[in-house]
């Protein structure tokens, strides 16, 4: 596994010099996850070489401003890259009323879409799924309505060392049953736990 949060910014509504307002970047598996998109956050991923093209997930914690100011920026400057892959925002149900009326008016001509998927912020519910990950809400207390995102990465298949498989002349069944986690019986009977 190769993960990685870069921290574009963990300042509060009120940025500081060298401390800018929230917003993070989950990168694993090559995909990429942002989660929070304050105000200042394109600069902050040109400043830190984010690759955007593996970003088709951002996650909103809550609807203050200092995390979510930052979204129209993105969509838009993705837009201007000719952007092609779709970008998903989760986040409170009333995100798409508040932002629609600025896609509607600033990005006419996108290049690709924006989902909007909404989840029930005072619920824990797995709100993305994919063959390696999971991510799930957290309800958290706050001002208002607010979750944090639990990233749960899925087990994978065990690795088999090539020079084992031809040692024990292992078949496709057998290979698969050793991913899988099974121990394996030779003709002999001897048994090589897995």
């Amino acid at each position: 596994m190769n993960a990685q949060l870069t921290i574009l910014g963990s300042g509060s509504a009120v940025p500081s010099y060298g401390r800018f307002s929230a917003s993070q970047v989950f990168s694993i598996r090559d995909k990429s996850f942002m989660i929070d998109c304050a105000d200042g956050t394109l600069f902050r991923m040109r400043q830190m070489a984010i690759k955007t093209t593996r970003l088709n997930h951002i996650f909103i914690s809550h609807l203050h401003g200092d995390h979510c100011f930052g979204l129209i920026a993105v969509i838009s400057t993705f837009g201007l890259m000719k952007r092609t892959a779709d970008l998903h925002i989760h986040a409170h149900p009333d995100l798409a009323m508040l932002l629609q009326p600025q896609l509607d008016y600033y990005c006419k001509d996108l290049t690709y879409k924006v989902y909007f998927e909404s989840y029930v912020p005072g619920k824990n519910e797995i709100i993305y799924d994919d063959k390696s990950l999971t991510v799930e809400t957290i309800p958290l207390r706050h001002g208002v309505p607010t979750c944090g995102f639990l990233f749960k990465e899925k087990p994978q298949l065990l690795h088999i060392k090539r020079d084992m498989i031809d040692f024990y002349q292992l078949g496709v069944k057998e290979i698969n049953a050793l991913k899988e986690g099974k121990d394996y019986h030779t003709t002999e009977g001897e048994l090589i736990a897995n």
